[in-house]
Formats: C-alpha cells, sequence, structure tokens
C-alpha cells in the first residue's frame, strides 16, 4: 500500500511538472496597450520560460509595440503587414496585409487580434491564423492602441472620435467626438475608460453609454496613454509634464515638470509606489506615485517615445539611437543594454516599447528588425551589422595592404 500511494505521489508531481511547462506558453490576454492598466509590458509566465534569442527582418519599419500572446509574437509595419511570429525561435506563422501603415500596436484578446491602421479601418482577426472577422472604416487614420473588455473593443482615430465597436460583428455601441486627433492609447478600469487627446485633454467615459464623466486640461497634445493604478491616472503631455489625477472625479494630485514633451506612457510598479516614464530629451525618470517626488533619473542620451516594461528588479526601454537599456528599477544603475549596430544611430531607432516574459524581451527596430533576448543570461542575437562591420573590417585590411604595397613599390 506504501509503495503504491509513493507511486503515486510521484506521478502527481511529475504530471504538474508536465502540466507547468505546457502552461508556460499558455495565453495570457493583452487586452489594452502594454498589456494591462498599469502599462508593465510584462506577461507573467512559467519562471523558467524563456524563449532563444533570434533576430528575424521583416517588410518595413516597426514603430508598433510587439505583443506576446501565448507562444506567438504579433506586430504591425509601416508597409502595412500584421505578423504573427513564433515566439520561441522568430519563425513566421501567419502575415495579414492592410492598406496603409500600421502604426497601432495589437490587442489580443480571447485568440482575436484587434489592429488599427492608417487606411482608417480596425481589422479583427483569428490570433491563430490570421483569417479576417470583420473590419470597421473609421473618418481617418488610426495610430491609437485598441483596448478591449468583454463585449467591446475601443480605439481612437485622427477624425478626433473614440470609438467602441462591438467585438462580435465591429458594429458601433457608441462614438465620442474630441477637438482634436486621438492618438493616445485608452486604458480600461472598471467601467470607465481613460484617453488622451490632441485638443490637450485627458477624458474619462462611460464604457456603457460613452458619456463624459470629467476632462483634465494639460497644456498641450496628450499622446501618452494613461495608466491607472490604485485610483490615480497617471499620464504624460507634449507640455513637459506628467500628471497625476484623480480617477473619480478629474482633480488635481499632482504634476511633475520632466523638462521635455512626454509621450511615453507611464509605467507603474504599485508595490514599489514607483512610476517609470521616458522623455523627448532621452531621460528615464522614476517618480514616487503618491506624491510626485523624483526618486531617480537617467540620461540615456537620446529620445524615448516608448514606455519602459518592468520585470523582476529590472525596466527596460528603448531610444533612438537604437539601444535597449535594462536599468536596476530601484537605483537607476545600468544593468546592461543591447545595441544591434553596436555604437550609437548605426542601426535602426527603437521608437515602440519592449515586452517582457520570463527570461525573454521582445522589441522591435525602425530599420524593420525584430528581436529576442535572454535577460537571465544578459545576451542578444548576431545582428546583421555584426557582419556589416566585419566587411567594413575586410575592407580597411585590404585597403591599407593596398596602400602599404604602393607605398613599398615607390621607395623601391
Amino acid at each position: 500500500m506504501k509503495n503504491h500511494m509513493k507511486k503515486l505521489a510521484i506521478c502527481l508531481v511529475v504530471f504538474c511538472v508536465l502540466m507547468g511547462s505546457i502552461t508556460s506558453l499558455s495565453a495570457a490576454d493583452w487586452s489594452m496597450f502594454q498589456g494591462n492598466q498599469k502599462h508593465t509590458g510584462y506577461v507573467p509566465q512559467d519562471a523558467s520560460f524563456a524563449t532563444q534569442t533570434w533576430t528575424v527582418p521583416v517588410n518595413g519599419s516597426v514603430n508598433t509595440t510587439p505583443v506576446l500572446y501565448g507562444d506567438k509574437v504579433y506586430l504591425g509595419t509601416e508597409e502595412g503587414t500584421l505578423y504573427a511570429l513564433d515566439a520561441q525561435d522568430g519563425n513566421e506563422s501567419w502575415t495579414y496585409t492592410t492598406d496603409g501603415a500600421i502604426e497601432s500596436s495589437p490587442a489580443v484578446d480571447g485568440g482575436t487580434v484587434y489592429v488599427g491602421s492608417d487606411d482608417g479601418y480596425l481589422y479583427s482577426n483569428n490570433a491563430d491564423n490570421g483569417d479576417n472577422n470583420w473590419k470597421f472604416k473609421a473618418g481617418d487614420s488610426i495610430k491609437s492602441s485598441p483596448a478591449v473588455d468583454s463585449s467591446k473593443v475601443y480605439f481612437g482615430s485622427d477624425d478626433g472620435n473614440i470609438y467602441a465597436l462591438n467585438r462580435a460583428d465591429g458594429s458601433v455601441a457608441w462614438q465620442y467626438k474630441t477637438g482634436d486627433s486621438v492618438e493616445s492609447s485608452p486604458v480600461i478600469d472598471g467601467d470607465t475608460l481613460y484617453v488622451g487627446s490632441d485638443d490637450d485633454k485627458v477624458y474619462a467615459i462611460d464604457t456603457n453609454t460613452g458619456l463624459v464623466k470629467w476632462t483634465y486640461n494639460t497644456g498641450d497634445d496628450v499622446k501618452s496613454s494613461p495608466s491607472v493604478s490604485d485610483g490615480t491616472v497617471y499620464v504624460g503631455s507634449d507640455d513637459n509634464q506628467v500628471y497625476a489625477i484623480n480617477a473619480e472625479d478629474g482633480s488635481d494630485v499632482w504634476s511633475y515638470n520632466a523638462q521635455s514633451p512626454v509621450s511615453s506612457s507611464p509605467s507603474i510598479d504599485a508595490r514599489q509606489s514607483t512610476l517609470y516614464v521616458g522623455t523627448e530629451d532621452g531621460s528615464v525618470y522614476a517618480l514616487d506615485t503618491r506624491d510626485g517626488l523624483k526618486k531617480w533619473d537617467v540620461d540615456t542620451g537620446s529620445s524615448i517615445n516608448g514606455t519602459p516594461s518592468i520585470f523582476g528588479n529590472n525596466i527596460a526601454i528603448g531610444t533612438d539611437s537604437g539601444s535597449m537599456n535594462i536599468y536596476n528599477k530601484f537605483t537607476g544603475d545600468s544593468v546592461w543594454s543591447y545595441n544591434p549596430g553596436y555604437l550609437p544611430n548605426i542601426s535602426g531607432g527603437i521608437t515602440s516599447s519592449p515586452v517582457t516574459s520570463g527570461g525573454s524581451l521582445f522589441f522591435a527596430t525602425e530599420d524593420g528588425h525584430v528581436y529576442s533576448l535572454n535577460t537571465d543570461q544578459q545576451i542578444g542575437p548576431t545582428s546583421v551589422y555584426t557582419y556589416y562591420w566585419i566587411i567594413v573590417a575586410a575592407i580597411i585590411v585590404i585597403a591599407a595592404y593596398g596602400i602599404n604595397k604602393v607605398y613599398k613599390r615607390k621607395n623601391n
């Protein structure tokens, strides 16, 4: 009897281990920009989750944030192609082509990918094979990234509208007209949608009725996507400010002058009461979410448009110079960095946000490459620029050899 129970216990342990390995790549819904209300850009996985390091070229510049859903990475390009790549090795699973640049980052929920295009359409596609379910035509380009709840998908358009569509068929549930383009990506918290507009305002809208609960005035465009934590809305503005706003009534909590436009969206570490955000002059700030006091800042030396991803004790953020930088989230000290071009401004800039999960980090560049890094081993793939540098070095050596031979002949 004891031996039987012992064997049964061993079988249960083995079963649990196997189930753990299977679910390490289970699909975690990415229902809004940077994955959640706090914009952490992190997908919870089994601690052992780590993909291979790889890089793959795609057909055009990438300004959208990659999305990790199950075993695939989804992203769009300036050539208008939506890609689904295998997260383990970067191999192409499927593509879908729109008629305009894709500057909207996808949302993936319940096996469906939602993405906007500069052709003015919001697309609903099957996440497994890329087949289109439906598409909705807005009045202008869609740069805003969709947010999804159980029944509707929400997004902004350059036509100034905030749209709420029924997920089932793409029909309009409601729409609200702001005073200018809406490039900010909405965030949903409970029954309220928060979004910025180029009319210099932040809006809180009832998701059921489309009625405005409150608006908050800033001094310039709000392209930053609001993040929400513990009853407070955090957002950046082109007026150089980072704002903390009461989520219930839109009243001031605090503001911080970052000395540069903030189109980057804040990411929140609620346990550490810390907000992380980048600026166009290349600074990364860690602010106390309770009072807006600066904990630390780092000058990267290059413009930042993406949102930091928070993972473990670190944050990751890309720069226009092409470098993916990882900092200690408590101190701001550099942990390591990866630059495909090895030197600043050689490879394509990183204007989108990284996504992290377990020991993996994914990001894309403006020169049309997607990368997978191993954050545990602090390594990345050998980029195409390695071979360029080898060719340059070979040319220099050959040229030096030729010059040396000519010089010797003259002397003789």
